[in-house]
């Protein structure tokens, strides 16, 4: 398993779509999950620490978890299958629960855990970009090259 880290989430149009990125930094590369709206707005209002009036279903669950004693110790993304990925919650009792991907990151987002993914699912669907000889981040039209990936990227592009 290797630990990625939470990129950010991007809105691609014209569909509106958000996708989720996660980063394996040693080898510059990231992880696209198309997630829906909803999820993407918990996992934003998070990052930025904001705290609705009232818990959010995610909230829910950390406050659920914490009320039974145990803490969520990480998330792992363990397939993906025609762009559908699979991850499980992984608890402080060793017990596994499945989970949509989306739902997991937002949950290990808000409990500050470690997001891991399976190698084998990173070397199908993750995207590299390139960095320079100095191992530097990689120059702005390479950049701009990714962007432009992303915005004309479609998630049937992840299937087999």
């Amino acid at each position: 398993m290797l630990e990625l880290e939470f990129s950010g989430i991007r809105i691609q149009l014209p569909a509106n779509q958000p996708l989720l990125l996660l980063k394996y930094p040693e080898q510059n590369l990231y992880l696209p999950l198309w997630i829906g709206a909803p999820e993407a707005s918990a996992i934003a209002m998070s990052e930025q620490g904001l705290t609705p009036p009232r818990p959010m279903t995610h909230d829910l669950m950390i406050s659920v978890f914490e009320a039974l004693g145990v803490t969520l110790e990480r998330i792992e993304i363990v397939s993906v299958h025609n762009a559908v990925f699979v991850a499980e919650l992984v608890f402080s009792n060793g017990k596994r629960v499945d989970s949509r991907s989306s739902d997991a990151v937002a949950l290990a987002v808000r409990a500050k855990c470690p997001i891991m993914c399976a190698e084998d699912v990173l070397e199908e669907a993750g995207v590299s970009i390139e960095t320079d000889s100095d191992g530097e981040e990689a120059p702005e039209d390479q950049l701009r090259e990714f962007r432009e990936f992303l915005d004309n990227i479609d998630p049937e592009d992840f299937s087999s």
